[in-house]
């Protein structure tokens, strides 16, 4: 079973006053720019509805090749249309509403029982070594759960009388094939992020200035300077200045930061006057696999979740050395892939990682085969850029005296080729997160979405009820509360999806879950990932406890290593038209508000 452990921290309070002045001109419409982020609705493919119960039933193939009856009931009290295009490995079906069941859909598709057939034998093949599998509701772990599967002697027999097949959740769960988190989910390996033909240390001198994994190359790529005609120099620049001055994001003003002032103004120039992008002060920390914040598939989803490079900033002292800055860079790209096939290969790409020796040349190169796929220049031509990029975020220490962290985000907007400062995701404005009655919003949108929520099925709007919501910045807050919020559990899982209290108290979190490094140290990961105390081994993902901030007497147990090292063995292992499909309908994706 997996291990709990119940673990305090306490919060380190520090202060970062530095201050600067700009040396860079900004472009005429960035600097103290309003912007305003797009609604983010989404359709199925993002919030998929939730299945109440699932059969399969073989039936003679027809001439298009269908070969089986499939039947979805869903929850009650979901607002479906009458039909719904679905994807089977690769191939369109519809599913239909029952005239007599209005919960319940049916679709002929083309099935491969024989795959599946063959994942439920590995999985009784494996039950002897394999007693339980860890569960989770959205991020949190809820406990473990009896190794399971459908007999296969049943199965094939069933198969063969076309009986209907009832496919519960739990013959889906867990993992059939060993995935590494430190190879395949979280690379923080010195060997890795200090590869010297891919990465390059300013502080030491040492790698490669324009290596595959380098600041200097991955936004050189996102200006994609031959589509744009945007110098990327000027790019980075406009991004800095963009922190550095104040702004205003959907109606809320959001601080200048000193910090980014104090960047810009200490970043090398070329003879020009422009950035230096080769001697960026960006210190790789890690390369991370988000497969499991993909897209369902099944609903026609494009997108095999994120990649993402997390770079500490570095700079130099008086008498030589560097100073670890409190503040990282986070670039998070959507990773285009459309369809289950697609998806699947990619997640097997990764998985494959896990049987090669960590920072090997032979390592390294497969894990650039993988990044390439999302960052180089022109990975998706429909996007802004034509860059894969969702967003950029940047968290900061303490600069302002009554806050702690603060985190910001910022995107490439369709009309021009900027980096611009965007609202930070399912984060609403910290002026609603008060225990006081004069501030009803955020009850009101908590308790009136509080099925959704409790479902990890919501988005939290651009604007709520007339009033603007979604904030520009997130800070540490002490935890998403409300006198006036009728269900702690809608609460608590609305609080662990916000930037702040994610990365704060609502997880027992000192803000960054993946810590700025020295020169030939490997970043420090927070509980929250590893389900271990600081410190504790990455090789081994557990889970941790801890009370729940606004009812101590709750428990609540985190290990999301945990939890996408069993997301990535279940994608990577089942084929798409077998228990592949089953996985999409009844699981994914699992919480996709849980972005940060």
């Amino acid at each position: 079973m997996s291990g709990l452990r119940s673990i305090t921290f306490g919060f380190v309070a520090a202060v970062c006053a530095a201050s600067a002045y700009l040396l860079y001109p900004a472009p005429a419409d960035s600097a103290n720019a309003r912007v305003v982020a797009a609604a983010d609705d989404g359709g199925f493919d993002l919030i998929p509805p939730t299945v109440a119960d699932l059969y399969i039933t073989a039936r003679t193939q027809d001439s298009q090749g269908n070969n089986a009856l499939l039947a979805v009931t869903y929850a009650a009290n979901q607002a479906l249309p009458a039909s719904l295009p679905l994807q089977v490995g690769g191939r369109q079906a519809t599913l239909v509403r029952d005239s007599q069941n209005p919960q319940r859909y049916t679709a002929v598709i083309a099935f491969d029982f024989d795959a599946f057939l063959a994942e439920q034998t590995r999985r009784q093949q494996l039950a002897p070594s394999k007693p339980w599998v860890p569960r989770f509701d959205g991020r949190e772990h809820i406990g473990d759960a009896p190794w399971a599967f459908l007999d296969p002697a049943q199965l094939r027999s069933d198969i063969a009388r076309q009986v209907a097949i009832r496919i519960p959740r739990d013959v889906l769960l867990g993992p059939p094939i060993a995935i590494s988190a430190p190879r395949s989910l979280m690379v923080v390996h010195p060997l890795v992020v200090e590869d010297p033909t891919r990465t390059y240390d300013a502080c030491t001198n040492t790698g490669n200035p324009n290596g595959a994994w380098t600041f200097n190359k991955l936004m050189t790529d996102m200006a994609n300077q031959p589509v744009t005609g945007v110098d990327p120099s000027d790019f980075v620049a406009q991004w800095l200045l963009a922190h550095a001055g104040a702004s205003t994001v959907n109606g809320y003003t959001v601080d200048g930061s000193p910090a980014f002032s104090q960047i810009l103004s200490e970043w090398p120039r070329l003879s020009g006057g422009k950035l230096n992008l080769a001697k960026s002060p960006m210190r790789l920390l890690a390369i991370v696999n988000r497969v499991d914040l993909r897209t369902n598939s099944a609903y026609g989803g494009g997108s095999a979740g994120e990649g993402r490079f997390v770079f500490g900033v570095i700079r130099p002292m008086t008498g030589g050395g560097c100073q670890e800055v409190p503040l990282t860079v986070i670039l998070e790209y959507g990773v285009p892939k459309l369809g289950c096939p697609a998806v699947r290969s990619y997640a097997q790409q990764w998985a494959g990682l896990s049987t090669l020796v960590l920072g090997s040349s032979g390592y390294n190169a497969a894990l650039q085969a993988l990044t390439d796929q999302f960052a180089l220049a022109n990975a998706s031509p429909g996007k802004p850029n034509r860059s894969a990029i969702n967003q950029v975020r940047t968290n900061e220490e303490p600069w302002h005296p009554f806050w702690d962290w603060r985190q910001r985000e910022d995107q490439l907007i369709t009309a021009g080729p900027w980096l611009r400062p965007a609202t930070t995701k399912q984060t609403p404005d910290r002026s609603f997160n008060t225990t006081a009655s004069a501030s009803p919003r955020l009850p009101q949108y908590v308790n009136a979405n509080a099925p959704a929520i409790l479902a990890g099925t919501y988005r939290v709007p651009q604007i709520y009820a007339g009033t603007r919501f979604l904030g520009g910045d997130t800070v540490t807050e002490p935890y998403w509360q409300h006198n006036l919020i009728a269900n702690n559990n809608a609460r608590h899982k609305f609080s662990l999806n916000t930037c702040g209290a994610c990365h704060g108290p609502e997880t027992d979190t000192d803000f960054t879950h993946i810590a700025p490094r020295a020169s030939g140290a490997q970043a420090a990961l927070s509980s929250f990932l590893t389900g271990a105390p600081a410190g504790g081994t990455l090789d081994a993902p557990m889970t941790y406890t801890l009370p729940d901030p606004a009812v101590p007497t709750t428990l609540r147990s985190y290990g999301d290593l945990a939890f996408r090292q069993s997301h990535l063995s279940t994608l990577a292992s089942s084929s798409c038209p077998s228990g592949g499909l089953f996985t999409e309908l009844h699981f994914f994706p699992i919480a996709m508000s849980a972005t940060h």
